[in-house]
């Protein structure tokens, strides 16, 4: 995952001298996944000596990069990157679990400055591929099976709306405060009900749909070719 991340932000650096906008954005995620919590809420039903409950898998954060190829059309396109990071922990005696998730979207943005008129709005409209990878901690160790470490890799694709507002604007920056929603219909990943649940094929389904919103802050710094 941290090699992928590195190879997609080298690329986005080669591409940055010709690009219009470059942006970064940190905000908070939620995330809704009717398998995963499932999942979980199984794993909970099922272990009634828990004093403290698995958490879902639902508060998070994500940070993105992203350009807007140079344009003077009112569609302007561009590329994006975007890391998410969400943890479920839940420490009773001697059973200290801790679920930690992570995605990587790399996606094609298509953006719409000033929809209606109105100067400080701007639209995006995101498609993305996505990878996904879930990985297990038991007393701060990683969670094996005949001396194999079990962690779920998922693939998919997500599609994605972002409405910004311009907070201030500037020759060559601004800042912007921006709520988004998206929406996986399809992410592959397995070994995901094994890592939750220590089960196969009982509970869930190898794949799963998901719902995120963000809301968050970002900054546009602006170039010339």
């Amino acid at each position: 995952m941290k090699q992928l991340i590195l190879i997609n932000l080298l690329i986005i650096i080669c591409f940055t001298s010709n690009s219009q906008t470059l942006q970064f954005e940190t905000s908070y995620k939620y995330l809704y996944s009717k398998q995963w919590d499932k999942a979980i809420h199984n794993y909970n039903f099922s272990r009634p000596f828990l004093n403290e409950q698995q958490p879902l898998l639902m508060n998070g954060l994500n940070l993105s990069t992203s350009y807007a190829f140079k344009s003077k059309r009112v569609l302007i396109h561009g590329i994006s990157i975007s890391y998410s990071y969400f943890q479920s922990k839940a420490q009773n005696n001697n059973l200290n679990n801790t679920l930690n998730l992570h995605f990587l979207n790399l996606g094609y943005i298509l953006r719409i400055e000033k929809p209606f008129n109105l100067e400080r709005l701007y639209t995006d409209f995101i498609i993305s591929a996505t990878s996904s990878g879930l990985f297990k901690k038991i007393n701060n160790e990683s969670y094996m099976i005949d001396d194999k470490k079990i962690n779920a890799i998922g693939v998919g694709g997500d599609v994605g709306i972002k409405i910004g507002y311009n907070l201030s604007v500037k020759n060559s920056c601004k800042m912007s405060s921006f709520i988004s929603v998206n929406y996986t219909p399809y992410l592959y990943s397995p070994k995901t009900e094994s890592v939750i649940n220590q089960t196969k094929g009982l509970i869930i389904k190898n794949w799963a749909g998901i719902v995120s919103a963000q809301i968050g802050i970002s900054i546009h710094f602006l170039t010339k070719k």
